[in-house]
């Protein structure tokens, strides 16, 4: 294992692409991997590690359990992890991979990752954000670490229930998102005409998706290891297919992080992009069915009722989006239709019923 590891805390331009990860696929493969490792701390929550034990060969020298991604707290956190170790090992979902990159960096140590769930970019990226409590700091500078290594072992990622790693097809079927903005400036007469060719692989990418996910279930509907490949592969490609135009603002993602910060809890990160994304292809009158129908075809879930959002939530989350996409002290102004037109009032009251009215 290189060490130290490949990472800075800013320059994240540098750091591998996802399209170069070394990420390894089988079952059984955490227990004939960690039969290799040295000494080594899991940064982990409860509930994956209980996932994932029973198949560590070697068990680790320590288990911390982060709760938050607060840099302040995370700087705390890992100066009580033991010193004589040779290895991160991060295990679980997005929170967790990205405090071991944390916890990685800040002891220049190399890093394998094993998600429990497939439901997030956090396991093919390098970089991870700077938080401030629930507020993201300042994005030109995010620090990144390039892991080792990626162990996708089918035996713990099928082991979750079936909606966390649906959610990762949700996470890149959100990108539908920046079509309708893009859509909806020309309309405005914003910006530059909007330009099939732009978003020609994304597009392509989505429907391959659509056509290809529903055939990797097994007779009783439920996920297989062809499954987890394919949601693993959809995330990873989605780097290389994603719409940069700067009149196509990725307005879900903005969404996500202003929903949780407005009500000071989270939900699964694909399933709230992905009603971020049908929320803002109806606000912009650009098919909404069209994104509903992937969704529903691939089993993602979507409604506020599946995540367990209140109508009060909601509100609270949409009002939230002008002030947090705009937030000049924090370098943001996200063109975003959710930011210049709010959904609020009556128009808040028309997007709830169209969401009832789905159910």
């Amino acid at each position: 294992m290189q060490r130290p590891p490949r990472g800075a805390w800013s320059g994240f331009d540098q750091m591998k692409p996802a399209s170069e990860y070394d990420i390894r696929y089988g079952n059984h493969l955490v227990k004939s991997t960690s039969s290799q490792w040295p000494s080594y701390v899991a940064i982990s929550s409860p509930t994956a590690f209980r996932m994932t034990e029973p198949h560590l060969t070697l068990p680790p020298d320590t288990v911390g359990y982060p709760e938050m991604m607060d840099f302040d707290y995370l700087k705390q956190f890992t100066q009580g992890l033991p010193e004589d170790i040779d290895l991160i090992v991060g295990i679980g979902g997005g929170l967790v991979l990205d405090a071991s990159k944390y916890v990685a960096l800040s002891k220049q140590l190399p890093i394998v990752l094993i998600p429990t769930i497939v439901s997030t970019g956090a396991i093919i990226h390098s970089v991870f954000a700077e938080w401030e409590g629930r507020n993201l700091g300042d994005t030109k500078n995010w620090p990144w670490i390039d892991p080792e290594y990626i162990l996708v072992d089918y035996d713990i990622v099928l082991s979750a229930p079936d909606h966390l790693n649906i959610a990762g097809v949700g996470d890149v079927l959100c990108g539908y998102s920046t079509i309708c903005e893009w859509k909806h400036r020309e309309s405005r007469g914003i910006g530059e005409p909007y330009d099939e060719s732009v978003v020609a692989d994304m597009s392509a990418l989505h429907l391959r998706i659509v056509e290809s996910f529903p055939r990797t279930l097994s007779s009783e509907g439920t996920l297989t290891p062809a499954s987890v490949k394919l949601i693993m592969n959809a995330i990873k490609d989605r780097d290389s297919n994603s719409v940069t135009h700067p009149d196509a603002p990725a307005g879900d993602h903005s969404f996500i992080v202003a929903a949780e910060l407005a009500n000071d809890r989270s939900w699964v990160h694909g399933e709230l992009a992905a009603l971020g994304t049908v929320i803002i292809a109806w606000h912009t009158e650009q098919s909404p069915e069209t994104i509903i129908g992937r969704l529903e075809m691939c089993g993602v879930r979507w409604r506020p009722s599946d995540m367990d959002m209140s109508k009060d939530e909601l509100a609270k989350a949409l009002a939230a989006c002008p002030g947090y996409m705009g937030d000049a002290s924090r370098g943001r102004d996200l063109p975003s239709v959710l930011r210049l037109e709010p959904v609020v009032g009556e128009r808040f009251e028309r997007l709830w019923e169209f969401l009832a009215n789905d159910e």
